[in-house]
């Protein structure tokens, strides 16, 4: 599988906000069924899929360029 920067800066992105809001604004004891309760576990496979998926990907420093910061 192929990665570019940009990509994976928008996978770790994506995955950065909606877990730290996910932690942020838990509900407290939401009632739900079944339905719900699959809904929730489907997403946090897809959140360890996604980290798994992330975790596998090797980028050496080389491949990053370097940064100027100018004001």
């Amino acid at each position: 599988m192929k990665v570019t920067r940009r990509a994976l800066a928008r996978m770790v992105a994506g995955t950065a906000v909606l877990s730290g809001g996910a932690i942020a604004q838990a509900p407290q004891a939401a009632p739900g069924g079944p339905a719900q309760d699959a809904e929730v576990n489907a997403a946090r496979a897809g959140f360890r899929d996604a980290a798994r998926e992330l975790g596998a990907v090797k980028l050496p420093r080389a491949a990053e360029p370097a940064t100027r910061f100018e004001v």
